[in-house]
């Protein structure tokens, strides 16, 4: 293979004179496809700016609501403590009350079975007294000097009582 001048000049101007057909025809539509592609990518970027904003802007929103929301769980819960403490103590006091009532009303109970026994011995007391006193009067004593003894029996009991 040999080198010809002409040769190569001919490919040469047949390829410059391509080239600057192609430029005229062609670099217009490759222009506007590179402009129209250019601005794409610009509005892809400027929507994806926009959106990233958007989501920082959501995002705080969206931790102050967090932080809101943990505030009035925490408020709640602490409103719940204490009306659970008062409810306690509300409860606490009733039942005091109630065994208090219930203490009151069994010492009532006692007392009236205490007075209750009492009057009972005493009543007892005297049968037997009378009985013994009788007993003993018939063996030997009247029916006046009788009553006289069952009354001071009666009075003495009623003395040692009080």
């Amino acid at each position: 293979m040999e080198f010809n001048v002409t040769v190569f000049a001919l490919q040469l101007a047949t390829f410059l004179i391509g080239m600057w057909l192609s430029s005229i025809i062609f670099l217009p539509y490759l222009k506007g496809w590179m402009g129209d592609r250019q601005k794409r990518i610009e509005d892809q970027l400027a929507t994806a700016e926009k959106r990233q904003k958007e989501s920082e802007a959501l995002k705080l929103e969206l931790d102050k609501k967090l932080k809101e929301l943990e505030q009035r769980t925490t408020e709640a819960l602490q409103d719940a403590r204490k009306e659970a403490g008062r409810m306690k103590e509300e409860i606490v006091q009733n039942s005091r009350k109630e065994a208090e009532l219930i203490l009151a009303d069994a010492r009532k109970a006692i007392e009236s079975e205490r007075k209750s026994v009492s009057q009972s011995l005493q009543q007892e007391m005297g049968v037997l007294a009378v009985a013994i006193a009788e007993k003993i009067i018939r063996s030997s004593v009247d029916a006046k000097v009788q009553d006289k003894i069952v009354k001071e029996s009666i009075q003495e009991i009623q003395t040692r009582k009080n």
